[in-house]
């Protein structure tokens, strides 16, 4: 394909489908007041599940100037798309906004994924981030809501400019906005790939970056705190993957044909000091919301360890296990987020003795924990016990040792939960054990307990890495 020529449509069927999706929910918005929620959830289901099933009828790999489609593209959208279904699954009817914004943050994080130039990127990170802004307050409006609403929207804010600074310093050093433009690095590109790369980590939940993410998880309902830590950290760590290998040579087994490759040499420290403050943080914490929100800190200097163990060997093994740790990390921290929202429970007070009240619930709250810590035989298990691998097999043998270190430190607070809920006594606190999910939540659950003991299947990453690269 000539690299002038634009994409055709027919390699967009999955983004056309969320598209009319959104159009959709919208339309029905306007026309039935008070508008049917649950109609615009319908609509908005089928129009992800229908882009998530064209994406594997589509050509194997198709690159463009601007955008492309296949490949590796494929393997994150479809996991932006299964986060979108659980958020939908998991979140009541009211009213046809937050399945639009949801579906506009999803266009954004797609264009993310098939993005073939700088100037794509940020279209599409803006296209993720501003919905998101709006559904951190709109799902049920009240002042912490706001506060956190407003901090995310101008520390996002901040990123986004640090982003564009970098593209123009980058426009200024190479003439081209496109990611691998080849040549030797300079002081110049290396400024503009850490300008940019900041702002990466910032979508990440990434040290020195963080400080937005415990406020605004802790006040969003729990299944967009669910989304964000689990398809906008994927878009973060697609996009810091993106701007430290180029793309000239980004095939579907993810081999690195990076044109500056220096972007990812402070990775391990920021690994390490991200993981280390996540765990430290979250072992103090009283709240089970603001818990699990340093825990998804923690998890994203692992994600980093795994991101940089790829960029260091280049070879589809390092990539299937970040894709690995990607899967099991929506499953177990989704399953986690949404007991949270079907319980009630947002204190670890209000955890002591719910296992006595309610043991089922109790017992897939204490799976998804298990496998957060890394618990065997537990996906999670198996996704840290493959990054520590792939480390040792490479040059990373310290970062290993202080990601099983950090493992040791996060089942302090995983374990004390399990702890809580099954050995201390029922308190004034405590929920009656009323647990109710809708059909669909149900669904989810099931799926999330699943795949949170994939541990018993020590082929799975391999199984997965050939799903997602046919």
């Amino acid at each position: 394909m000539n690299a002038l020529t634009p994409v055709p449509l027919s390699l967009l069927a999955p983004e056309i489908a969320v598209t009319l999706a959104l159009a959709a929910a919208l339309a029905v918005g306007m026309k039935s007041r008070p508008s049917n929620g649950l109609l615009a959830r319908a609509f908005g289901a089928l129009g992800v599940l229908a882009g998530l099933i064209l994406f594997f009828w589509g050509p194997a790999y198709s690159d463009t100037w601007l955008l492309r489609s296949g490949g590796v593209a494929r393997a994150w959208q479809v996991f932006f798309h299964l986060a979108a279904l659980f958020f939908l699954a998991a979140h009541e009817a009211r009213g046809e906004r937050p399945v639009a914004l949801l579906l506009g943050a999803l266009l954004g994080m797609d264009l993310l994924a098939a993005a073939n130039d700088l100037f794509a990127l940020f279209i599409g990170l803006e296209l993720m981030s501003l919905p998101l802004y709006l559904l951190v307050y709109g799902l049920r409006p009240d002042k912490r809501k706001l506060e956190a609403a407003v901090k995310y929207f101008f520390t996002g804010g901040a990123a986004s400019g640090l982003f564009l600074f970098g593209l123009s310093v980058w426009y200024a050093e190479t003439g081209t906005t496109a990611l691998a433009p080849g040549g030797l690095p300079s002081p110049g590109t290396s400024l503009a790939l850490a300008l940019m790369g900041s702002a990466a980590l910032f979508k990440i939940g990434a040290v020195p970056f963080h400080f937005w993410l415990p406020d605004v998880y802790e006040a969003s309902e729990p299944e967009l705190s669910a989304f964000m830590s689990t398809a906008v950290k994927a878009a973060g760590v697609l996009l810091l993957m993106l701007l430290s290998i180029g793309h000239s040579s980004f095939d579907p087994l993810g081999g690195s044909g990076a044109a500056f490759p220096n972007l990812g040499a402070w990775l391990p420290a920021v690994s390490a000091a991200t993981m280390t403050y996540g765990n430290l943080m979250a072992l103090r914490q009283r709240s089970v919301r603001r818990l699990l929100a340093f825990s998804s800190i923690a998890h994203a200097g692992v994600l980093l360890a795994a991101l940089w163990v790829w960029q260091d060997g280049g070879h589809g093994t390092e990539l299937s296990t970040l894709w690995f740790y990607l899967g099991a990390y929506l499953f177990m921290n989704t399953g986690a987020f949404l007991f949270l929202a079907l319980s009630g429970i947002s204190e670890v007070e209000q955890l002591k003795g719910y296992g006595a009240r309610a043991p089922w619930p109790a017992a897939f709250f204490a799976l998804m924990l298990f496998s957060l810590g890394g618990v065997p035989p537990t996906a999670g298990f198996l996704a840290k016990f493959y990054v520590i691998w792939d480390l040792l097999k490479g040059s990373g043998a310290w970062l290993a040792a202080a990601v099983a270190l950090n493992s040791l430190l996060g089942l302090g607070y995983y374990l004390s939960l399990v702890r809580t809920m099954t050995l201390d006594e029922p308190g004034p606190r405590t929920p009656d054990g009323s647990f109710c999910p809708s059909a669909a939540a149900g669904l989810v659950l099931l799926l999330c307990a699943a795949a949170s003991l994939l541990g018993f299947i020590p082929e799975a990453r391999e199984w997965l890495f050939t799903l997602l690269t046919l």
